[in-house]
């Protein structure tokens, strides 16, 4: 090649090179979302203590409370900087719209499919020597069980898993597609106070011990602004099973976040 030739390509290599930082600029604004990873303590927090701390708020709700108002704001948030806001979790029917502010300094924790599982005299798992958190996978998480998130419109995370007791030996089956950004967690045990008004059907008030195991997104804090967090779930039985995990169930959840500082 001679340099009339190298000469003519010089703005042509120039417009590429400049279009490719540009593209990778607006990429890193786009994507530039963070999360905790599973070996981390959001905040100086066990992930297990994050949980109970869920699990307590939400069975300590009403049918009232904790039924999603439209662009109402149903969250757990203690106004604390260095802590996690916590989101609704995806049993509720339809298509809740919420909107909320939070603090730049706030993570935000996003249940994909959660369960848990007491000692109580309604929620005695299977066998009493196992962990209460198997109990609460194997029994109440049954199912093909399917999520998506999205950040301000943005692919962020996809759960695609099935957990199944097989036909015959009732073994327990755990097939993972997608774990995409989503982080499973099975708890240690730890205390769950439930009231007499708690929206959870079926559930014996009292303080109990509890394990849980679900599927989570942990968002670190987001930057100052407006900002759009949309997750689904869609679970769909496996087989002849009777897990609460195995009842069709459909959601489309979004939250219009205004992150200050």
């Amino acid at each position: 090649m001679n340099i009339w030739s190298v000469a003519k390509l010089l703005p042509v290599m120039f417009l590429l090179f400049f279009s490719a930082i540009l593209i990778f600029s607006i990429g890193q604004n786009v994507y530039g979302i963070e999360l905790f990873s599973k070996n981390e303590k959001p905040f100086g927090t066990s992930y297990d203590d994050w949980i109970a701390k869920y699990w307590n708020w939400d069975v300590g709700l009403s049918n009232e409370k904790s039924t999603p108002k439209p662009d109402g704001c149903l969250i757990n948030n203690d106004n604390k900087p260095d802590s996690l806001v916590m989101l609704m979790e995806t049993t509720v029917d339809g298509t809740p719209h919420q909107v909320c502010k939070i603090s730049s300094k706030q993570g935000i924790m996003i249940p994909l499919w959660i369960a848990w599982s007491d000692n109580s005299p309604g929620g005695t798992p299977r066998n009493m020597s196992e962990p209460l958190a198997k109990s609460a996978r194997e029994q109440y998480n049954l199912g093909n069980i399917k999520s998506d998130v999205k950040v301000d419109g943005v692919p962020l995370a996809k759960l695609d898993v099935r957990q199944s007791l097989l036909p015959g030996s009732g073994k327990f089956d755990y097939k993972i597609f997608s774990l995409a950004n989503v982080t499973d967690i099975s708890t240690k045990n730890f205390n769950l106070t439930i009231p007499s008004n708690t929206h959870e059907q079926g559930a014996v008030p009292g303080t109990w011990q509890a394990g849980s195991q679900g599927w989570y997104v942990f968002l670190k804090p987001l930057p100052p602004g407006q900002h759009t967090i949309f997750y689904n779930a869609r679970v769909t039985p496996t087989g002849p099973l009777t897990s609460p995990g195995t009842n069709p169930h459909f959601a489309d959840i979004t939250y219009k976040l205004n992150v200050t500082k």
